[in-house]
């Protein structure tokens, strides 16, 4: 009968933060849960999780950043190549001339 009464297993099912999780949101969660450790050392391994986190956090902002630079680098220098072929007059042909005009 006391088994009938067990409590259901609670869904391992993970949501989705509210907001986004990115360094800075990390860096005060760190701040917060390191006043826990100085005053109880069992919030140790939350510590270390975060500070894991942070780290990857920053790692991945520091890698896109980078790459949006690249590609806009890139996009510039194409540009500026069509551009300056263009407008380069050496490579422009040579204006249509009647045969009435020669």
């Amino acid at each position: 009968m006391l088994l009938d009464m067990a409590p259901s297993r609670l869904s391992t099912t993970r949501t989705e933060p509210a907001q986004p999780v990115d360094a800075a949101r990390l860096e005060a969660a760190l701040l917060k849960v390191a006043v826990l450790v100085a005053g109880d050392p069992a919030f140790a391994p939350i510590f270390e999780r975060l500070e894991a986190e942070l780290a990857a956090a920053v790692k991945k902002e520091t890698r896109l950043s980078e790459a949006q630079r690249r590609a806009r680098e890139l996009l510039a220098q194409k540009a500026i190549r069509a551009t300056s072929s263009a407008t380069c007059s050496s490579d422009a042909p040579l204006p249509y001339r009647s045969r009435s005009s020669r």
